[in-house]
């Protein structure tokens, strides 16, 4: 028996908003995903710089009242920490997957044979249940973030066989998880301390109806 939260469940917004309350203005995000492509199998990482929502339900934004705030979300993931991220996975010997598209479910259940392949046929490189609307109320906060994705399994529309199991991902992150929180750590310790992006300028010149942490 589990007592994780399950992907739709997930407070995101309260999380994001503790991150800046608590001084964080970078977010690395590292997940379990499943490859939508045969040639990135498991253990690789791929630091995906594009995402497709394919979620029902969360809600994906702080301002939902008091006025319409757009902020731009073009390219959802922060160019310096995606940099940083892809160089210290090639340091520490990974199979990394320099770009690529993930696209987000609803969960908690897999995909289905067709909704994999339509995926692929799409382009898309990744599949998972997390990393939205965390991305979008990172910007929404002017936060960096950059996602880190473990290719656990091959998703059901991928290759044969009896498609993807709760078990298997568990098991196969399990054995990563030492590993992966090195890869973070590293990943943290290179980060700059000065900003120079643009994810912190996210939210210049909009008016917003309250004011930030």
């Amino acid at each position: 028996m589990t007592t994780a939260t399950p992907p739709h469940r997930i407070p995101y917004r309260a999380n994001l908003w503790a991150l800046r309350s608590l001084g964080v203005r970078q977010v690395l995000a590292p997940s379990a995903v499943g490859s939508l492509k045969a040639e990135h199998g498991p253990g690789a990482i791929v630091v995906p710089d594009q995402l497709v929502d394919r979620t029902s339900g969360r809600v994906q934004t702080y301002y939902d009242a008091g006025g319409a705030v757009h902020v731009s979300f073009a390219d959802p993931y922060c160019p310096t920490g995606r940099a940083v991220a892809v160089s210290a996975a090639r340091s520490g010997g990974w199979d990394i997957v320099d770009g690529g598209t993930l696209v987000v479910i609803e969960g908690p259940r897999f995909s289905t044979r067709a909704e994999s392949q339509w995926f692929a046929r799409n382009g898309w490189t990744i599949v998972g249940m997390t990393g939205f609307p965390e991305a979008v109320l990172a910007r929404e906060l002017a936060l960096c973030y950059t996602s880190l994705s473990l290719v656990t399994d091959h998703d059901a529309g991928v290759e044969a066989g009896e498609g993807v199991t709760h078990e298997e991902v568990l098991r196969f992150f399990a054995t990563n998880v030492t590993k992966m929180r090195s890869l973070v750590a590293d990943a943290v310790e290179a980060l700059p301390q000065e900003r120079t992006c643009a994810c912190g300028s996210a939210l210049d010149g909009i008016k917003l109806p309250f004011d930030l942490p």
